[in-house]
């Protein structure tokens, strides 16, 4: 299969791995009662990349931390039953597309070796369409893929591809059919990841049309959360650089301030030591204000986008590269910071770090409601066992496709890697 027809599968499946956020109070649903015992939980563990399950063979917090993921999903996904959503036509045909998938591909995994398990030739996907309503359905399933990816939206679809889309389709349905006649579905690792995949189609279409919104900071939030943390302001993080230089500048042990100081995490604990840097390794107001030193000075206040700076250059040196003098530095300095450092790029402006911690609790207000809302049906085991994977397994690292290792506790819900699916065993 190639990567456009790849993509129109994954557009007609329309799953969608986000869980986010949860909702206001809705009227309570007569839904049937979900009961995952320590067994089902073990294997839907047991299918989670290497080094997740080496964490939760291990660790009885990680366990305990992954079943609230999968209540929590779970629960959102009640939620948007209870609203209709599950009973959309949109949405139940990509229910049923995500059932035909795990089944078919069920069903060929379960057997090996026998030719012709997981293909059908391209006479039987031709005599699969000819029947009643299946020509319909392939043509539905196109206009399911173009609505829900607006860059398939109004495409011509060349005469292969169409063929190539077709017989992918087709093999699927075909093989659900092969699958059900063989009892796959009534496996429970097959039930198990249809269960819990289709829940994630339910709670991220919850979340997309509904929900989001519902977890917008406001202005007036945003300005109350800056005010209850003073730390996350920028004149506060000035003025404690004014007052670290102010003893610097009274003889003070430079790289003990720095060490006790310094918001930098890669050079706090060597006193701030940045090592040797040529031109252009530094954002430009640090250059600029660097270089101006001679060895033994120390600036006056630098702000660059990473914070409020005090340079001290240690050494200077020039070096001939590729023919050409290069002048290069050896450098401490004292950072000081509004709020958190952003271990992925540049430290988030004080309103946009008190946006998204606005955001954050309330988004996990609202998935606690939803959860105690939902609780009365759903019960998850959460002394479940874990078996450690094998140390070849753990080599390899991460297959393609498998979710990252489950974070800790403390971790906002918005960020949670959610439990992937189990795959069908006998």
């Amino acid at each position: 299969m190639n990567s456009t027809t790849k993509a129109w599968i994954a557009a007609g499946v329309g799953i969608l791995f986000s869980l986010g956020l949860i909702v206001w109070q809705v009227r309570a649903s007569h839904a049937a009662p979900i009961n995952l015992t320590a067994d089902d939980m073990t294997q839907i563990a047991s299918d989670q990349a290497p080094q997740a399950r080496a964490r939760l063979a291990t660790d009885d917090a990680a366990r305990k931390d992954f079943a609230k993921n999968v209540r929590e999903l779970l629960a959102v996904a009640e939620e948007a039953k209870s609203r209709g959503i599950a009973y959309r036509p949109d949405i139940r045909r990509q229910m049923d597309l995500i059932r035909a998938i795990v089944i078919a591909q069920s069903y060929a995994e379960s057997q090996p070796g026998k030719p012709g398990a997981d293909q059908v030739s391209g006479a039987g996907i031709v005599a699969f369409f000819k029947e009643p309503g299946q020509e319909e359905r392939f043509q539905q399933f196109l206009k399911d893929a173009q609505a829900s990816n607006p860059m398939m939206a109004g495409q011509q679809i060349p005469a292969e591809q169409m063929k190539e889309i077709r017989h992918q389709l087709g093999q699927v349905l075909v093989g659900e059919r092969r699958g059900v006649a063989a009892g796959i579905d009534k496996k429970r690792g097959v039930e198990l990841q249809i269960m819990l995949e289709q829940a994630r189609l339910l709670a991220s279409t919850y979340a997309k049309e509904t929900l989001i919104p519902n977890t917008k900071a406001t202005d007036a939030e945003v300005a109350a959360y800056l005010a209850k943390h003073p730390e996350l302001d920028n004149k506060a993080a000035r003025n404690k650089a004014e007052e670290v230089l102010k003893r610097v500048r009274a003889g003070e042990d430079f790289a003990a301030l720095a060490k006790q100081f310094s918001t930098d995490p890669g050079s706090k604990d060597k006193g701030g030591d940045l090592g040797w840097f040529g031109h252009g390794q530094m954002v430009p107001e640090f250059e600029k204000a660097a270089f101006a030193l001679q060895p033994g000075q120390i600036s006056d206040i630098v702000e660059s986008q990473f914070g409020f700076h005090i340079i001290k250059v240690e050494e200077k040196k020039t070096e001939t590269k590729d023919g050409k003098p290069e002048e290069q530095l050896h450098a401490r300095h004292i950072l000081s910071a509004s709020g958190a450092p952003n271990p992925f790029g540049p430290p988030k402006a004080p309103k946009d770090q008190a946006r998204e911690a606005v955001e954050q609790e309330k988004e996990k207000n609202l998935i606690d409601e939803i959860v105690k809302r939902q609780s009365s049906h759903i019960t998850i085991a959460d002394n479940f066992s874990v078996p450690q994977p094998p140390p070849q397994q753990m080599q390899q690292g991460l297959p393609p496709g498998m979710m990252p290792e489950p974070p800790p506790a403390s971790t906002s819900p918005a960020q949670k890697a959610k439990p992937a699916t189990p795959k069908g065993k006998k």
